[in-house]
């Protein structure tokens, strides 16, 4: 009949106490997320969108949930960009979501539901050149 091996799993290498930490400091993404915004005033279309997006990565990496909201929202009505953007937002929108049903809040719940709804319906639009 079948001879089924188990695969010996790799060893993983022991991480030293010399290395550098992979997770950056909070305070740090949050000093770089603010000194985008002189940048992102002073310039205009697909760039702007470009800094709005990073600003928002940043932000969303630090923690800060409605300021990353804030900034791919921006980014969204700027350059009408799909791709990181979106799905940040749906990620975003749902966690507030589920933060908002758990707490008992009914009406932040269908905010971001409808928040949801409205982003998906505004990709399909693009989609279809609308």
């Amino acid at each position: 009949m079948f001879l089924f091996h188990k695969k010996e799993k790799a060893a993983k290498p022991e991480k030293k106490d010399n290395e550098p930490s992979a997770k950056v400091d909070r305070e740090e993404l949050l000093r770089e997320a603010n000194e985008l915004l002189e940048q992102i005033d002073s310039v205009d279309g697909a760039e702007k969108c470009d800094l709005l997006e990073r600003r928002g990565k940043l932000l969303m990496d630090a923690g800060e949930d409605d300021a990353a909201i804030e900034a791919f929202e921006a980014c969204v009505a700027n350059g009408k960009r799909m791709g990181v953007p979106y799905r940040s937002l749906t990620t975003l929108y749902n966690r507030k979501r589920k933060a908002a049903a758990e707490s008992g809040d009914q009406d932040g719940a269908k905010l971001y539901l409808d928040k949801l709804q409205s982003l998906m319906q505004n990709s399909k639009d693009m989609l279809r050149g609308k």
